[in-house]
């Protein structure tokens, strides 16, 4: 997946960031943001256990780090509002094995990260792109699961959850058509994945009646 001239899967627009929001950009960005630009191996001692690409609001990468004190978590996310709130709520809940990548998560991985590296990956609910002529741009395709591949350990897990059923059926049948990975009932996953709370995203989601959908897998090779 060469970085160059490759499609965006987002578009970065200016949004509100609230003054804690902003507060935490500034005090709390040298203890908790990596450089992008530095491998991952020299810039955080903690070796990060699970990647949560595209965290919102965060409520997802705080509630795994809170409840696995024992896990490295890195968190990456190309909004500031969300950096923000998710630095807010570290500071608060007094968390050391979190860090959090600002910015485009394909680079990082394909030149920082080394192979083998995570158990675990979340991907919730990434722009969809619903447009047909946008569909490219969508960030979950072939080449993106090639790189997870490079990335998670054997025996890793890679959970997925989207709002949009064509997206979601699109999903499933890259991965049932790719022998690295076997899908798997959510009940074969930990419990701390089990009984991940709501997001506020999700919460509203379901209050409005829509279909949300999620895929589980385990690399096998």
């Amino acid at each position: 997946m060469p970085t160059e001239g490759r499609l965006r899967s987002f578009v970065l627009r200016k949004g509100r960031v609230t003054s804690n929001q902003k507060r935490a950009l500034v005090e709390l960005k040298d203890k908790f943001i990596l450089n992008k630009n530095i491998d991952l191996e020299m810039s955080w001692s903690k070796f990060p256990s699970a990647l949560d690409i595209g965290f919102g609001a965060g409520e997802t990468t705080i509630h795994l780090a809170k409840s696995n004190p024992q896990m490295s978590v890195l968190g990456a996310e190309v909004y500031l509002s969300g950096v923000g709130s998710v630095l807010s709520q570290a500071e608060e809940e007094d968390l050391d094995n979190i860090r959090i990548l600002h910015g485009d998560i394909v680079p990082f991985l394909e030149d920082k990260v080394p192979d083998d590296c995570f158990d675990l990956i979340l991907m919730f609910y990434p722009d969809p792109w619903p447009k047909r002529k946008h569909h490219k741009r969508r960030l979950l395709q072939k080449d993106f699961i090639s790189l997870l591949n490079k990335k998670l350990k054997r025996d890793s897990i890679f959970y997925f959850k989207t709002d949009w059923t064509h997206y979601f059926q699109e999903v499933r049948r890259l991965f049932e058509d790719n022998k690295d990975w076997k899908i798997i009932e959510k009940q074969e996953l930990d419990d701390y994945l089990i009984d991940l709370p709501k997001t506020s995203f999700e919460q509203k989601a379901l209050n409005s009646g829509e279909e949300l959908n999620e895929l589980a897998l385990r690399k096998v090779n």
